[in-house]
């Protein structure tokens, strides 16, 4: 099973590898927020809940990537979209 940490930088891999820089660094920057223990639970909830707001498929899920197919991109994003609910238990 793909953890989160897995899932994020393979998802913010192909976001780099495609020219998508800036999303890409936007969600570098929020899972480093969620991920950061040191930071309030409101703060890495809060950054969680942005991440899940841009696997919509009219956010990250508009772009078109072309080494995956849209079915596997959207995949990606739906799972990374429970993995986010599931973290969000654990803070």
């Amino acid at each position: 099973m793909t953890t989160f940490s897995e899932l994020i930088t393979s998802i913010v891999s192909d976001l780099h590898q495609v020219g998508f820089t800036k999303d890409a660094d936007e969600l570098q920057h929020l899972v480093d927020l969620a991920l950061d223990q040191t930071l309030l639970a409101n703060t890495r909830n809060e950054a969680l809940k942005q991440i899940e707001m841009r696997c919509h498929v009219k956010w990250l899920g508009d772009f078109y990537l072309p080494h995956l197919s849209q079915k596997d991109w959207w995949g990606r994003l739906e799972k990374l979209s429970r993995s986010i609910k599931k973290h969000v238990q654990s803070i």
